[in-house]
């Protein structure tokens, strides 16, 4: 439902420091393919047709990054980042590169150096949400016209929840914000950025639970798949980023992955786990430079 206006503020910081910001829209955004009628995919699509429409997204962005460091001739590598539900993308386009075309993969392997899942909710992973917890979607007491302005305001505000350290599900609270930090919504101009037609449509299909068990798939792929880690990525530090004042959602699902990450103690397939501090879903558009000053480090500018 946020496009990639969202981005503009550290787009505009680039060039003072050294980076080219690139961000392209997801589908059904202002400016990008429209998806096709999914209403059978959804209610009616196999598990092997699911995973089809996620891997052929990966591909469209794989070829899309590739192409763009082959026209522009980018210097020094580049850094794929996918942010809030676009996580999902980013992680179709790793696990779609044994898939790829030979040219584009070298492209691929020879210039991206890091690899930022930013932000990202449980959906995208397959995680199941733990009871008790609140999930706008499933919230019967908001009408389809309420719901998309409710959810830009919860999502960008500034949640106080309880030591983060302790990883203790009661530590995260889904109500308690800052009352000194009005949301993003609320001080930032989101004229052209808040999208909630074309995130009715796309996001449909990334938060509906039909598509879980394909979520699942795709995170074990491309994160803890050996040889898509190992081979096929394995110049290409992996990323996985959460804010301290963000929604409960994300921060969960960072745990969870870590958790997973250290059970299986996979050497090929490391993730880096950063949680940025102070910060809330928006930390991009609230501190453009700071937020550029950790994608700079993450990236190892």
């Amino acid at each position: 439902m946020f496009n990639n206006g969202t981005f503009q503020s550290l787009a505009a910081l680039g060039p003072s420091n050294g980076v080219r910001v690139i961000a392209p829209n997801r589908r059904d955004y202002d400016g990008s393919t429209p998806f096709p009628d999914m209403s059978e995919l959804l209610v009616n699509g196999s598990e092997a047709e699911k995973e089809a429409f996620i891997a052929e997204m990966g591909r469209d962005f794989a070829l899309l990054i590739a192409g763009l460091v082959e026209s522009l001739s980018l210097p020094g590598g580049v850094a794929v980042a996918g942010w809030s539900l676009g996580s999902l993308v980013l992680m179709a386009v790793v696990a779609s590169m044994e898939s790829l075309p030979e040219d584009t993969r070298r492209t691929l392997s020879s210039s991206v150096r890091s690899v930022i899942v930013y932000q990202p909710p449980t959906v995208v992973f397959g995680i199941p949400n733990p009871e008790g917890m609140y999930v706008l979607p499933a919230d019967s007491t908001l009408s389809q016209t309420e719901t998309g302005p409710f959810l830009a305001r919860w999502l960008s505000s500034f949640f106080m929840h309880g030591d983060l350290s302790t990883r203790d599900l009661r530590n995260l609270t889904y109500s308690r914000t800052d009352p000194n930090r009005p949301p993003t919504i609320e001080t930032i101009p989101m004229g052209g950025i808040l999208d909630l037609t074309a995130g009715a449509k796309a996001d449909a299909v990334i938060v509906s639970p039909s598509f879980a068990a394909a979520m699942g798939k795709l995170t074990d792929k491309a994160l803890f798949d050996t040889y898509v880690r190992g081979q096929l990525w394995k110049d290409s530090k992996f990323y996985l980023v959460t804010s301290s004042m963000d929604s409960w959602n994300s921060i969960y699902a960072g745990w969870k992955i870590e958790e997973r990450s250290f059970a299986e103690a996979k050497p090929e397939c490391e993730i880096a786990f950063e949680l940025v501090e102070d910060a809330n879903h928006f930390f991009v558009m609230e501190e453009p430079q700071k937020a550029l000053d950790c994608f700079k480090q993450w990236f190892g500018r």
